[in-house]
């Protein structure tokens, strides 16, 4: 068995509490049933910026500081379901889930600003990556396109973490895999 093993990716994630993660993954699960072609899990994190190198716990800590500042006392709700494209080096992917109502302002970043390489344009809870493939051609576009019209409940949740999130693409025996792990969770301050 041949493993190639691609450098490690370095993110800045924004983690839901267990209890979202938990309603999220009921949803994954029915997706990843429908038999969507080249379907991966995601770890129900919403990808914020991709880093150069990893944010350190102060850093971390102010982030969350200013991500509570940007949501108030109001909950960080889900809205529709958002595809977007989420950078890796072994081949073109779309980050699916619901986006979250997190406005940014040029402020919430601004202490990693040297480390940042990429803002996401707006922030999904990753459910799944798939392959960017035309949503509207080939029966996978029609199983896409039947999963994106089942209504999902709106999420909301205060209680949320910043951590870095690490990266890595492994390639066995011509198939891709992915493996990741969530850093040191730095909680948003209570409303």
């Amino acid at each position: 068995m041949k493993t190639k093993k691609a450098k490690t990716q370095k993110f800045l994630v924004l983690v839901p509490h267990r209890d979202i993660r938990v309603e999220l993954q009921r949803d994954c699960d029915l997706t990843l049933k429908a038999g969507l072609a080249g379907v991966y899990k995601f770890p129900l994190v919403a990808p914020l910026a991709s880093l150069s190198r990893e944010a350190e716990d102060g850093e971390l800590k102010q982030i969350a500081i200013s991500l509570r500042e940007t949501a108030g006392k109001n909950k960080i709700t889900s809205q529709e379901d958002a595809v977007i494209d989420f950078p890796c080096y072994e081949k073109k992917l779309t980050l699916c889930g619901p986006r979250l109502d997190i406005v940014t302002h040029q402020d919430l970043f601004k202490n990693v600003n040297k480390k940042i390489k990429y803002i996401f344009p707006s922030f999904v809870t990753g459910c799944f990556l798939m392959p960017d493939f035309n949503h509207d051609s080939g029966e996978d576009g029609k199983k896409f396109n039947a999963m994106r019209e089942t209504p999902r409940k709106q999420l909301g949740f205060r209680a949320a973490a910043a951590a870095n999130m690490y990266w890595r693409t492994l390639r066995v025996n011509g198939e891709i895999y992915f493996k990741w792990k969530i850093g040191k969770l730095f909680w948003l301050p209570r409303p």
